[in-house]
């Protein structure tokens, strides 16, 4: 069953801003320059994608994910 990118994208919005102590999240917004996420926060947050959806994420996803909205396709991508 295919997983909307809405969903994705809702589901990376609830983990950011608990992540982020409420910061706003949207598609465009830069996971390091406009959240401050540091490597481990990443990767804490790809495997937390990977429960949800289980799926497998590959490490190099991070290098070209630089935007929420990037993460959403790779997931929706990988689910699809």
């Amino acid at each position: 069953m295919a997983v909307s990118a809405q969903r994705i994208l809702e589901t990376l919005k609830e983990r950011l801003t608990s992540l982020t102590e409420g910061k706003d999240v949207a598609a465009g917004t830069d996971l390091v320059g406009d959240l401050g996420l540091d490597s481990l926060q990443i990767m804490e947050l790809l495997m937390e994608m990977e429960d949800s959806f289980d799926v497998s994420i590959p490490v190099n996803v991070i290098a070209d994910a630089r935007t929420v909205g990037d993460l959403v396709l790779a997931v929706q991508k990988l689910l699809n």
